[in-house]
């Protein structure tokens, strides 16, 4: 009879637990939803996340925004998501980049795996290395043997220590044996001024942040970053094919979140619709245009993600010294 009574109360106090969360589902959202992206506007996750609002806002009845939080590597505006009440109106949008911060920084306010609830993987995005017209090399081996002629002499471009341009380019100075200045700025696009004029002489970079200039003609691009040739960019080699550097091959991705505790109800909502937005045939074709592969992912595949990345690009720090500026 004991043993029936605490299987019973074991269903009421469960019961008690499910009702509130399910029922704040069925109203959920009740207002606006705010996506901060702390980073600066008009890169990758930028982009992404602005798709995702538009989308989402018909959606869901409710106007979802995009807020534009950068800084400190991207610490700024995820600081503002981990500290927001656990109720699905405040998101955040992040890089691959977001799970090292804790190995570069060390001292953060909040955890970028335990902090958070994982909705979607959004997108693997293929970076690209770029260069300026101006500096007159064609090909990845013609850039190798440049810096290779002038050691300490140039520089590559990031969006800042610790940010994915920054680690892409410190494995591939590694692996080429180069000797390059690091000039970090706050996000990719005010990094790209100096890139265009030829102050500094290298970028790893989304395409959709360096197309236009490719395009243009102002920016070369001679590789992409990963460990296979992008279906998207076919005939443009990969770094480690056009260097001979074997085993060199890295991706970006993206990723929306949420504070951790936020009701599994509202998660799996939000999962939902971020995933019917990004198998719709047009959006795929629109992200596709930017250089990234959609993977509307689920929440534990995101989750596993995150683990296994946080291993891999916290050993890259601790390997390569990076440290924050």
């Amino acid at each position: 009879m004991k043993r029936i009574c605490n299987m019973w109360a074991a269903v009421v106090a469960a019961s008690l637990c499910w009702m509130p969360s399910s029922l704040w589902a069925q109203t959920w959202p009740e207002k606006p939803i705010r996506i901060i992206v702390p980073y600066t506007p008009g890169g990758a996750s930028d982009i992404t996340a602005r798709l995702l609002a538009e989308r989402m806002s018909t959606r869901l009845g409710q106007p979802v925004t995009v807020d534009n939080r950068a800084g400190a590597s991207g610490i700024i505006g995820t600081e503002a998501v981990a500290k927001a009440a656990p109720d699905g109106y405040n998101l955040v949008f992040v890089a691959s980049s977001h799970v090292v911060n804790q190995a570069l920084f060390g001292n953060l306010s909040y955890d970028p795996i335990k902090s958070f609830a994982p909705i979607s993987q959004t997108a693997n995005v293929q970076l690209v290395m770029v260069v300026p017209a101006t500096l007159g090399v064609n090909t990845l081996a013609e850039f190798v043997a440049l810096a290779k002629a002038k050691p300490g002499t140039l520089s590559y471009a990031s969006s800042g220590s610790g940010s994915n341009p920054q680690l892409f380019a410190e494995m591939f100075k590694q692996s080429a044996g180069l000797d390059l200045l690091h000039v970090p700025y706050k996000g990719s696009t005010a990094a790209h001024t100096d890139l265009l004029a030829g102050r500094t002489h290298l970028m790893f970079d989304a395409l959709a942040s360096v197309g236009p200039h490719v395009k243009s003609g102002r920016l070369k691009l001679l590789a992409v970053a990963g460990p296979t040739r992008s279906a998207l960019l076919p005939d443009v080699p990969t770094v480690a094919e056009a260097g001979k550097l074997p085993g060199y091959g890295a991706t970006s991705w993206g990723a929306l979140l949420a504070p951790a505790g936020t009701p599994k109800p509202v998660i799996d909502r939000l999962h939902q619709e971020t995933v019917a937005i990004l198998n719709a045939p047009d959006v795929k074709e629109r992200l596709g245009g930017l250089g990234a592969e959609v993977v509307a992912s689920t929440p534990q595949q995101l989750a596993d993600i995150m683990l296994r990345e946080e291993a891999r690009y916290s050993k890259l720090v601790r390997d390569l010294k990076i440290k924050p500026d």
